[in-house]
């Protein structure tokens, strides 16, 4: 008799708590103020090339994956992501000697894009860049002292938002800093200008949220 007595009181407070919860003014409002969350993966290519004396001026194909979050409210949002990403910088040679290997190097990037809804799926991001070299050889040997470890790039680009959980962006990234190590001794000798990385990077990513 008490345990169901317990039973229907404590059944009537839950129906109570849900029923107040809804009449309460300015829960629906709040909850709709609060920015949606986001959270998913990519994958991708990513097309770079250094410039300054030495390279060749084309744009070497280099895969890039890593995970992203964000939060998006109307037509305002902030993303920031995790990305690691492959390169291959060929170095520039006079016409009739053999081209030399290339350098394949390995960075982790993370862009801090802030973004603006510009037609419904399509968004405009733009913000800054810091990636890290995590390693650079050229036919197994290891050239990494030749390029300073870490740089600052900018980056633009366009993101849509598809059916599914689907995204898919294209970016242009623009390198700020001086890449080139003027002090290094490796076999790649001294820098005799600046080096700064360009790169155009597609996309296609899935959301959890």
């Amino acid at each position: 008799m008490k345990s169901s007595l317990l039973l229907t009181i404590f059944a009537a407070a839950i129906l109570f708590s849900t029923s107040s919860e809804a009449q309460i003014p300015g829960v629906g409002k709040i909850k709709k103020a609060l920015p949606e969350p986001i959270i998913g993966v990519k994958l991708g290519a990513n097309f770079q090339q250094i410039s300054g004396d030495g390279w060749e001026k084309t744009y070497k194909p280099g895969i890039v994956g890593g995970l992203f979050v964000g939060l998006q409210k109307g037509k305002m949002g902030v993303q920031v992501e995790g990305l690691v990403k492959s390169v291959n910088f060929q170095i520039s040679v006079p016409t009739g000697v053999p081209a030399e290997s290339p350098i394949k190097g390995i960075y982790l990037d993370v862009p801090l894009m802030f973004e603006y809804k510009i037609i419904p799926r399509i968004w405009a991001q733009i913000g800054p860049q810091y990636s890290m070299m995590l390693s650079a050889k050229q036919d197994g040997n290891d050239v990494k002292d030749a390029f300073k470890p870490s740089e600052f790039s900018g980056v633009l680009g366009l993101q849509a938002i598809l059916p599914v959980h689907l995204t898919a962006g294209v970016r242009y990234v623009l390198g700020f800093t001086d890449i080139s190590n003027s002090t290094a001794t490796s076999g790649l000798g001294t820098a005799t200008s600046s080096w700064k990385s360009r790169m155009i990077q597609v996309s296609v990513g899935w959301r959890f949220l």
